[in-house]
């Protein structure tokens, strides 16, 4: 015992000997708090779960607590009654199980050992924790690639990247939160595996946990398509540049079995999943490496060459012949647009969420920051070092950028590249200010003297820009049309939605909340609400009642009848609910009131359901209602009167137009309707900036 303990204190005395070390940890776990302090931020106004999805998630995390340890096997098995009325929803079949599981494991397990933490702050708190690891993984990553500067310079970044705050705040209870640190995790093991000299047993150790935790990602995020492809198609790339090795093969092939073993395990994904074309394609890599390896054994050197093309020629024949046959199927239409934007059109469903939309520069600017233009000189020297980690990085960080300008959710998996390319610029400079100060100072001592010249100014330009843009708006930071910051104390201090009222604000509007606990403590246990799907997953888990359609849009179709039901005449409108038991209505409301002077003046804000109707008459013309757009929109994009006289929305909302001195105005004056009667009201009028209504359906005597 003695001994052990001794053995064990040399160990850490040779570890703390090392001050090259120490001081990496020092500064990685210094990068770490600053880190964990960005994504604390929210807390100012209280612990609770941010946006839409982490409410379901919460939810099923909950169910498999309350149920304890069988909850696991319980959970896909459960049918939820609560959404999606009538029908409800097959919770295991349609939901990725990975952040509830994690959530309830760990909650479990601290309960075994007799901790027994708020369920509610544990979610909360769980993706600030992910992110530390995600942070840590990075430096990892960057080590493997090109050394600890560019580790610890990649996870400086990647602590202070507004997309990956975004996504990993306080509260943000949600697939990225934990699904990004599982794809570094990837990442570093599989590039670990196709280091020089790895022996094979090695090989085998480090692409078995890159396949775990690619898996666990695929069970975890939808996603997910992106980074498992990523690695055959890089084998692929990387054997037709003539590095192919039979490492490259038994990396590539165990870490794709793993992952793909795993994925087809979920059930939301399915054994079928393997015949879909991203997955698929990992495949065709695998049997490309194959053949390299053939045609390295047994194909004279002088035939390979037309070996291998002839046999990748044939491979490509296969695979696009088995997807215009439709033996493999191709992704959603969602998916796909990532690729080809302008195919999103077609899916008013998706376009209508802000963040499936394409990007505007401001916005690529504010998610990747000041670390988007050192990229691509990184790159530029990722390539001029060469090697399989320089190329896995070079290929990521063009992919990943390229499809983060196609989508704004996207950003999120090219940060970690824009930070790995850009902490390699940002060390590189300073080595080579290093060398240069080296060689200075090597001249001096022989009584010569050498001009640095012109050698600080670029690191002292990085430097200044890198500082600035870390500086939050209220401090002189650059804040874009006084709308976008790019600094990421900005957005991490910002509240959660639910505390704002679903409104762009850092003050607390209470509107949803008070409006969410009336419904849990006065609505009926039978209650029906009918809302826009936004709101269907707060309305469910937190206020306790059956809805119609939510944020998982599962059902386009039942979309589009609740579409229909709000664009469609109040009389038309009660059967659409008839049919579906609607008991409730909830709407959404964003207005403005200024009194100042003696002058008053009212507007709508357009964040809220007077802004989404257009969405809902969209998606109802998708599946198949007739609306003619032009009879309620007009050429300056304001709601014609046909709208506010003619649809249920127009006639919910109290707030309708007026014109005034200063223009178009809106005023309370709400319509005086027979079957649909105001029973709630979150604020008086004009005391708030969003309104949550909700009306109590009346029907007709048949």
């Amino acid at each position: 015992m003695s001994k052990g303990l001794l053995t064990a204190f040399k160990r850490l005395d040779r570890l703390l000997g090392n001050r090259r070390q120490l001081f990496e940890l020092g500064l990685l776990l210094l990068i770490m708090g600053v880190a964990f302090t960005i994504r604390v931020l929210p807390m100012r106004w209280g612990v609770t779960l941010s946006e839409f999805d982490p409410w379901v998630q919460y939810k099923e995390a909950m169910y498999i607590i309350e149920r304890g340890w069988s909850g696991f096997s319980e959970f896909f098995t459960w049918h939820d009654t609560e959404s999606w009325y009538p029908w409800g929803r097959d919770m295991g079949r349609t939901a990725f199980p990975g952040i509830p599981f994690a959530m309830a494991f760990i909650y479990l397990l601290l309960k075994s050992v007799g901790l027994s933490p708020d369920p509610l702050e544990l979610a909360s708190i769980l993706p600030v924790v992910y992110s530390l690891a995600g942070v840590a993984l990075m430096y990892f990553l960057g080590r493997q690639v090109a050394g600890s500067a560019t580790g610890l310079a990649a996870a400086l970044f990647i602590a202070v990247s507004n997309s990956n705050i975004s996504r990993n705040h306080l509260g943000w209870f949600d697939d990225e939160s934990l699904s990004i640190p599982l794809m570094l995790l990837g990442f570093t093991a599989y590039l670990a595996a196709l280091k020089e000299g790895r022996t094979v047993r090695g090989v085998v150790a480090y692409s078995l946990l890159a396949g775990g935790a690619m898996g666990a990602m695929a069970a975890s995020w939808g996603a997910h398509k992106f980074p498992l492809a990523l690695i055959p198609f890089f084998a692929v790339i990387a054997s037709l540049l003539g590095k192919y090795s039979t490492r490259l093969l038994i990396a590539t092939s165990t870490a794709f079995s793993t992952y793909t073993l795993i994925a087809m395990s979920v059930p939301k994904l399915g054994p079928s999943y393997i015949f879909e074309t991203t997955l698929f394609s990992g495949f065709i890599g695998v049997g490309i490496l194959l053949i390299f390896e053939i045609a390295n054994r047994y194909i004279p050197p002088q035939s390979r060459r037309l070996f291998i093309g002839g046999l990748f020629v044939a491979a490509a024949i296969f695979f696009s012949a088995a997807v215009l046959l439709g033996v493999l199927g191709v992704p959603g239409l969602k998916f796909l647009s990532v690729a080809l934007p302008q195919l999103r059109d077609a899916l008013p469903i998706v376009i209508s969420v802000a963040e499936n939309q394409v990007p505007t520069w401001s916005i690529i600017f504010s998610d990747l920051g000041i670390f988007l233009i050192m990229a691509p000189f990184g790159v530029y020297l990722f390539l001029r070092r060469g090697g399989l980690p320089s190329l896995f990085i070079v290929i990521y960080t063009i992919l990943s950028v390229y499809f983060a300008s196609s989508m704004v959710r996207l950003s999120l998996i090219a940060a970690p590249a824009v930070a790995l390319a850009a902490g390699y610029a940002f060390t590189y400079l300073f080595s080579q200010l290093g060398a240069i100060m080296s060689s200075v100072r090597a001249v001096r001592r022989r009584g010569q003297t050498i001009p640095l010249g012109y050698s600080f100014i670029t690191p002292a330009i990085l430097i200044l820009l890198l500082g600035y843009s870390l500086l939050p708006a209220a401090y002189g930071g650059l804040n874009l049309r006084g709308e976008v910051s790019i600094s990421p104390v900005d957005q991490g201090y910002q509240p959660v939605t639910l505390v704002t009222g679903s409104f762009p604000t850092r003050s607390v509007l209470a509107d949803w909340m008070r409006a969410l606990e009336w419904m849990k403590a006065n609505l009926p246990p039978d209650a029906v609400v009918m809302s826009w799907w936004d709101y269907g997953y707060w309305i469910t888990v937190v206020g306790g009642h059956k809805t119609l359609v939510d944020n998982g849009t599962l059902n386009s179709t039942q979309i589009g009848e609740v579409a229909y039901a709000f664009m469609s005449p109040p009389a038309t409108a009660v059967e659409v609910l008839r049919r579906h038991d609607v008991t409730h209505v909830v709407i959404f409301v964003t207005h403005q009131f200024v009194s100042q002077g003696g002058q008053t003046f009212g507007r709508l804000l357009g964040f809220g359901d007077e802004g989404k109707w257009i969405w809902m008459l969209r998606i109802a013309n998708q599946v198949g209602y007739k609306f003619v757009e032009s009879e309620y929109l007009d050429s300056n994009f304001q709601p014609t009167q046909k709208f506010w006289d003619s649809t249920l929305m127009g006639q919910l909302i109290p707030y309708k137009p007026q014109q005034t001195q200063f223009g178009l105005g809106h005023f309370y004056n709400p319509s005086n309707l027979e079957n649909f009667r105001l029973v709630y009201a979150s604020s008086p009028p004009y005391n708030s900036l969003a309104y949550v209504y909700v009306y109590e359906v009346v029907y007709p005597q048949l």
